[in-house]
């Protein structure tokens, strides 16, 4: 039996007078239902009222819920089972599908338990029949009617009851006359009745209650379509319109409608903040009041106080991603948090020293209070304290706890950090705050439904509830209303744009259920079945949409990236209007309103601080790399200490692998010392010595990455270095005989009144007491990049011209597997095989001396610049500004073209 098609219809004043009389109203949604609600107020208001009787408006599953609850409650009785939450649902599908014979070759179990419950609720709304089970001919379909049975009869044994068998227990309760009845009831935003709804409302007319629905707007006055260029025109001109029409009327309640809101609502913010909100790109208006609001919650797990709590759950199994730990050191909603604000921030900036890509909490606790000159800046003192009282918390952890027993652990963990902090929490923290604690107590009724659990499992299965979970916060109410199709059902409007509807989403495409069999969706038309159904339901919606204002306008892009688009064929009939036409606010981004209203005024600042003639730098060589390449990256690294953050590396970074062949091959020359002793090793004493300068390397580097470093990552580094340094050393002994002098010994050099210390990677003396200076590159060097005014690699040209000794060749050590060589230059040929003489790079000096003293003026003129306190930004070239962090900080994409680049006069390619 189906209830009668038309339903008798209502006015809304009508509708008001009823719920005052005691009528129910139920909506299909909780949205329209508080929307009706904020109705009924004003109609009462409107009367000179203050104080009036709360009206019975329900969403009609609530009501369902508060029926069956407050019987059970009032007349208990052991035949009534209890009814399961949402979340006991979902946790009880996952069991039954674990505890299956599919489960091995599922890999993601909480989202197929989500579509066998989407299953399990549809087989029960709309009836499906189950007597021919000939369909169910797929593997999926037969594990669906092994998880049915399963669940059924879990549900038979723990005596539980679902929400999707709600409605026909109802109805038992009804025809047992065991639930209170009004005499009317009110139905909104119902665009079609499931079989088992038709049942339901049947039974309540059975029962002497007279159905009623809530009348139309009917026609609209004005249906407009506005073919646009692409999404972005139309969302911004759909903002633009409504904002026009509020400056006529404020009191307007304009609807903006988008069919797919939950891919553009990042977008869909963002140019309504530029069209209403201007301001907000400000500092510090992160949280003013908007005109505007969108129906479309977010997952309450990513709201920032909400993901703080997460990443502190999270750190309990002992480390976090180190973009997680930056994130959780940062975050305003811990403990001490604004009082050690930027010494956390300075920690961050610390661990990411490392490049590791994660962080553990034991490192973490022990930077939090280091001691000494370096961890002065980063120690956070009270952070330290907490942490100390997190971890001796977990050392006593069980290995396993049912849900209530981790719901409380993770209330102690919390409060152990000072989550949420100590800082006044605004409106919307504090109903995260209400959330997230609703949330926990959801994750506590699992006793009973979900066995014990590990640490890991019932911190995933947490983080999955509240990804599941919807967050909206209640706002006062706004003017214009952004919202999805299915969230417009039944609200009403003073002006309405829709937007969106192109071929390609409007009517969408079908999407049955993969676990039922096709055919019978197919058959029983249920939602999504097929593009018959989809185009139906879609034409039945599209007329809900245009008869929810009197003004309403349409609206397609032409264009995606490069596919041209047509409008839906369910608006393609309605007659196209020009933009132009239409009535839009005139405003620009606020960006833009300050550039055109600015004065523009140019000061050509090169100038810092001179440096007192004799200051010690910090930084040695690398400062007049440095200014070699820009003078302001010098400038403000340096003398200014902004550094940019590291970012993590899976395995070695290109640095990481040069410091360990540094690390071995000092360790290898610490022991030969000269060419004769390692001619003199046979091949095993050779391999020998290379394996512990290996493990040596390796050992040192460990002590700073440890979580790099894992068993057999290490195996695989010490071959790697192994075959490295073997296949090195065959290419020193090819060399005329040389002894080791020097490794990393510093050398104080005074350069045009600065104080530098120098470190060379090794200087070898020859028979004849010359030396040769060299360091060390596991990429491919390029000798050229020493000569020029502003040289790339001024380094050895340094190191040269502070070594009092006389210097006879400057190279590169290339240190790679299949490509060893030297690569330099030398003040005559034979010095090193394979490097011929100076003349062959340098262009200009006529003799060694005269290279020697070109490097001495260049590398002056540089240190004079430096001592002026010359910072202008003025790279050599565009590659200077290719790894550079400080783009914010010199502004140089404004620039532009008055950039003026400092090339080199002699800065070839190539190899000698």
């Amino acid at each position: 039996m189906k209830i009668a098609q038309p339903l008798p219809l209502i006015s809304e004043d009508d509708m008001f007078a009823a719920l005052e009389a005691g009528a129910l109203l139920l909506t299909i949604n909780n949205r329209l239902a508080r929307e009706f609600q904020g109705r009924y107020d004003f109609f009462q208001q409107s009367k000179g009222l203050a104080v009036w009787e709360a009206p019975r408006i329900f969403p009609w599953l609530t009501w369902l819920q508060h029926c069956y609850q407050r019987l059970t409650l009032t007349e208990p009785d052991d035949r009534n089972p209890t009814l399961l939450s949402p979340l006991q649902e979902q946790s009880l599908w996952e069991r039954v599908i674990y505890d299956s014979s599919y489960s091995g070759a599922l890999l993601q179990v909480p989202a197929t338990a989500r579509t066998a419950q989407e299953a399990w609720q549809l087989w029960h709304a709309w009836r499906l029949p189950l007597q021919d089970q000939s369909l169910f001919v797929t593997e999926d379909t037969q594990a669906f009617l092994e998880w049915a049975r399963a669940f059924e009869h879990h549900c038979q044994v723990g005596h539980w009851l679902d929400h999707a068998r709600l409605p026909e227990a109802v109805i038992q309760m009804l025809g047992a006359r065991q639930i209170s009845l009004p005499a009317t009831v009110i139905l909104v935003g119902f665009d079609e009745y499931t079989p088992q709804q038709q049942e339901f409302f049947v039974a309540l007319v059975e029962q002497g209650v007279m159905l009623q629905a809530l009348a139309s707007q009917g026609k609209p006055e004005r249906v407009m379509r506005v073919p646009l260029v692409d999404g972005v025109e139309e969302i911004t001109s759909a903002a633009r319109w409504a904002r026009r029409r509020l400056e006529g009327a404020p009191r307007e309640k304009i609807g903006v409608i988008v069919p797919q809101l939950e891919f553009l609502r990042a977008q869909v913010v963002r140019i309504f903040d530029e069209i209403f909100h201007p301001e907000a790109v400000l500092p510090g208006r992160e949280g003013i009041e908007r005109a505007y609001n969108i129906s479309l919650a977010q997952p309450l797990a990513h709201n920032p106080l909400v993901h703080t709590a997460l990443l502190i759950l999270e750190l309990t199994k002992g480390e976090l991603s180190l973009v997680e730990m930056g994130a959780l050191l940062r975050s305003p909603f811990l403990g001490e948090a604004e009082r050690e604000f930027s010494r956390r921030a300075l920690l961050d900036a610390y661990l990411r020293k490392t490049r590791e890509a994660r962080v553990s909490l034991g490192r973490l606790g022990a930077a939090a209070v280091s001691e000494g000159a370096e961890g002065a800046a980063y120690c956070c003192p009270a952070l330290g304290e907490r942490l100390q009282q997190f971890k001796a918390e977990l050392a006593q952890l069980p290995a396993r706890q049912s849900p209530s027993g981790w719901a409380r652990s993770f209330a102690r963990w919390l409060q152990l950090l000072g989550w949420p902090g100590e800082r006044s929490l605004n409106s919307e923290e504090q109903q995260a705050v209400s959330a997230w604690r609703k949330g926990v107590q959801s994750f506590a009724s699992l006793d009973g439904v979900v066995p014990s659990l590990k640490q890991s499992a019932a911190i995933g299965k947490f983080r999955r509830l509240l990804a599941d979970t919807l967050f909206q916060p209640e706002s006062p109410p706004v003017p214009v209303q952004v919202m999805g199709t299915l969230e417009a059902a039944g609200e009403r409007f003073d002006g309405v744009w829709i937007l969106g509807l192109h071929d390609g989403v409007w009517p969408p495409a079908p999407r049955p259920n993969p676990l039922l069999p096709v055919e019978l969706q197919r058959h029983h038309r249920l939602p999504h079945a097929s593009a018959e159904r989809e185009l139906a339901y879609a034409r039945m919606v599209t007329a809900r949409l245009l008869a929810s204002a009197p003004t309403v306008i349409v609206s397609h892009p032409c264009r995606e990236g490069d596919s041209d688009l047509r409008p839906s064929p369910l608006i393609a009939e309605l007659p196209p209007i020009p933009p132009e036409a239409l009535e839009l606010a005139s405003i620009e981004p606020y960006t833009h309103q300050i550039q055109l209203t600015a004065m523009g005024e140019t000061l050509a600042d090169r100038q810092g601080p001179p440096l007192a003639k004799g200051t010690q730098v910090e930084g040695g060589t690398a400062l007049l790399k440095a200014q070699a390449a820009c003078p302001f990256r010098a400038f403000a690294e340096y003398r200014l200490g902004a550094q940019g953050l590291e970012e993590p590396s899976v395995g070695l970074a290109a640095l990481d692998q040069g410091i360990l062949i540094h690390s071995a091959l000092h360790y290898l020359w610490e022991r030969l010392e000269d060419q004769q002793i390692l001619l003199t090793h046979t091949a095993e004493e050779l391999q020998t010595l290379v394996a512990e300068a290996a493990k040596q390397a390796i050992a040192g580097q460990m002590a700073v990455r440890p979580q790099t470093f894992t068993e057999r990552f290490t195996a695989i580094e010490q071959e790697r270095l192994e075959l490295l340094l073997l296949e090195w050393l065959e290419q020193d002994k090819q060399r005329p005989p040389f002894t080791v002098l020097h490794q990393e010994k510093s050398q104080p050099l005074n350069l045009g009144g600065i104080g530098l210390i120098t470190r060379a990677d090794r200087i070898d003396r020859l028979e004849n007491g010359e030396r040769v200076i060299i360091d060390y590159k596991t990429g491919r060097p390029d000798p050229h990049h020493w000569f020029g005014e502003r040289p790339e690699e001024p380094q050895l040209p340094l190191y040269c011209i502070a070594h009092k000794e006389p210097v006879v060749a400057v190279l590169f050590a290339q240190v790679r597997r299949g490509e060893m060589k030297y690569l330099g230059v030398t003040k005559a040929a034979g010095s090193v095989p394979g490097i011929s003489d100076f003349t062959h790079v340098a262009e200009g000096p006529e003799n060694w001396e005269g290279l020697l003293d070109q490097w001495s003026q260049v590398l002056h003129a540089l240190a004079e610049e430096l001592m002026a306190g010359y910072a202008a930004v003025a790279p050599r070239d565009t590659k200077s500004c290719d790894y550079c962090a400080l783009p914010g900080l010199c502004r140089i994409g404004e620039l532009g073209s008055k950039i003026t680049y400092n090339k080199n006069k002699n800065n070839g390619d190539g190899q000698p």
